[in-house]
């Protein structure tokens, strides 16, 4: 056995270990999905968190 079939092989049990938790815990699954997209599209957009001032002042 070669070490590109051994990682294969962890790396499709882990995708059906993921697919089965997923169905189970479908709310989890997609709370998760949601916070990616956000993310994406807050470093996309580049929005500022509400938690830091939008304007800074400019210190001379």
């Amino acid at each position: 056995m070669t070490v590109s079939m051994i990682l294969r092989t962890v790396f499709e049990i882990a995708l059906v270990g993921f697919t089965l938790w997923a169905l189970f815990h479908e709310d989890r699954f997609a709370a998760f999905e949601e916070r990616i997209v956000c993310l994406i599209r807050r470093k996309g957009l580049k929005v500022v968190n509400s938690s830091t001032p939008a304007v800074r002042r400019a210190v001379k």
